[in-house]
């Protein structure tokens, strides 16, 4: 079993740890933060080997294996060279890098030392959206009428937009999630969810475009994102400071495909328009992280083989792609967005 080392401290972290624990794919050997206290807290309850608040422990400690990093997003890139060129394969929680470039970086560099690298999409490892997938694929090969696109919604209020408010009159409380120089903000946080779906499913779009409400400091609060293909296009609407319970919908011939809760594909459900329906896919995992920490252990276990290398090359492929979307996005979201 591979050694794991981890960076970070929040709730992902701790649902990541306790998915290796339930799969039993990592043996959790160390625990960094930049708190002692916090990082104490988490090796204690999940009993790890150790714990550290010096990076450089974890980094170069020659019994890790793999390091996963949950730190805010402007931090992954150096800390995954870092991890890197310490010979360390990378589990990098979404959005892994913060540009094309990055990305190239990292990826050269991981194909010098020989280790791989993994953007953590929890969503696209787990069994319903696999079968999601199958679903979709099958009404595009069969629909007997042009398929013309999608509505996707993805609402989730951040319980720290409070504390940011009052940031406006008292800058140093200002969260990180809703801090511009640490990269985040409603596209980087919430829209890479559906930009990962609708770039598996269909591919790379021929234009795009971003609308967002931006707050007083500039982050993209909430937004609207369009993708445009030859013949149909798909509308995505997500929120960070704001709560949707409406599912995301796929349009085949007179039915419709329903998603519930995009970031976990909690539910897909079939309904026609003379409002018959059908439950097509409701696995609830115990960890939602669970499939995705089995895949990754399958394919550092498969590294050699060439069904691995296959595997691990479509995987990232897919990254690059998501990546050079989010960054076209970025790009637009400069010439549209508006302050609320």
């Amino acid at each position: 079993m591979l050694n794991i080392g981890t960076i970070g401290s929040s709730w992902i972290t701790e649902k990541f740890i306790q998915a290796i624990q339930l799969s039993n794919t990592f043996h959790l050997k160390a625990v960094y933060s930049r708190s002692i206290d916090n990082g104490r807290d988490i090796a204690e309850v999940y009993q790890a080997d150790y714990y550290t608040d010096e990076l450089n422990n974890l980094i170069f400690d020659p019994e890790v294996d793999v390091i996963y990093i949950a730190s805010p997003n402007a931090l992954h890139f150096p800390q995954a060279m870092k991890a890197i060129k310490a010979g360390k394969h990378c589990i990098i929680e979404k959005p892994m890098f913060t540009s094309v470039d990055e990305w190239h970086q990292a990826m050269d560099m991981a194909d010098k030392m020989g280790v791989l690298v993994f953007e953590a999409a929890k969503h696209v490892h787990n069994r319903n959206y696999k079968r999601m997938k199958q679903i979709i694929q099958h009404k595009l090969k069969d629909a007997e009428q042009p398929f013309l696109g999608a509505n996707l919604n993805l609402g989730k209020y951040n319980d720290q937009y409070v504390q940011y408010l009052a940031a406006k009159d008292q800058p140093d409380l200002l969260p990180n999630v809703f801090n511009p120089a640490m990269k985040t903000g409603n596209l980087m946080d919430l829209g890479v969810y559906p930009i990962y779906l609708v770039v598996d499913l269909f591919g790379m779009p021929e234009s795009l475009s971003y609308r967002p409400i931006r707050g007083h400091n500039g982050v993209d609060l909430l937004g609207t994102i369009r993708l445009d293909y030859t013949g149909f296009q798909i509308n995505i609407f997500c929120s960070m400071v704001s709560h949707s319970i409406l599912p995301s919908e796929f349009y085949f011939d007179d039915e419709t495909i329903l998603v519930y809760e995009l970031s976990k594909i909690s539910q897909v459900e079939l309904i026609d328009c003379a409002g018959a329906s059908a439950n097509l896919v409701a696995y609830t995992p115990e960890n939602q992280l669970y499939d995705e920490a089995v895949a990754f252990c399958e394919m550092l276990r498969d590294k050699d083989k060439i069904e691995g290398q296959v595997r691990y090359e479509s995987y990232k492929q897919l990254s690059l792609q998501v990546t050079q979307v989010m960054e076209l996005l970025r790009q637009s979201m400069g010439r549209n967005s508006q302050r609320g």
